[in-house]
């Protein structure tokens, strides 16, 4: 994701990664990876009308504690600075900014204490793999 501003480029710098939970069909909790492997995090807000998702880059330690039940969702994206609001209207056209996670409304994240529901078996196999690439990177 490139950084112009306070506005980011995200259209086809990121991609879908791992789902983690999704309501009918549709991807609500997810990772997505950038072209350079970075990790984030990311929250469907809003599915009705406009449609918005807030993210954060990822470390595999938090993403481990997430997993395992050590942190709810709230406290993940709260504990970074800065998060990215991508919000985009019906018509397709998409807007992306940088936020202060301490800024950010409460409404677009799950309420304090809800933990990752998902299928644990299939996310630490993930997190297994994605710790392989990373020793194989470094």
């Amino acid at each position: 994701a490139c950084l112009v501003g306070s506005e980011m480029c995200i259209r086809d710098s990121l991609y879908l990664d791992h789902i983690l939970y999704e309501f009918e069909d549709e991807p609500i909790l997810f990772l997505c990876k950038d072209k350079d492997g970075n990790r984030y995090l990311c929250h469907c807000a809003e599915i009705r009308g406009e449609r918005r998702w807030v993210l954060i880059e990822i470390s595999l330690e938090l993403l481990k504690s997430l997993i395992e039940d050590e942190t709810d969702i709230a406290s993940a994206f709260l504990s970074q600075e800065k998060a990215i609001q991508i919000r985009m209207d019906l018509q397709g056209c998409e807007k992306s900014s940088v936020i202060d996670t301490a800024k950010m409304d409460r409404l677009d994240l799950p309420k304090e204490g809800t933990l990752v529901r998902c299928d644990k078996e299939k996310a630490r196999e993930y997190l297994h793999k994605s710790e392989k690439e990373m020793l194989l990177f470094l």
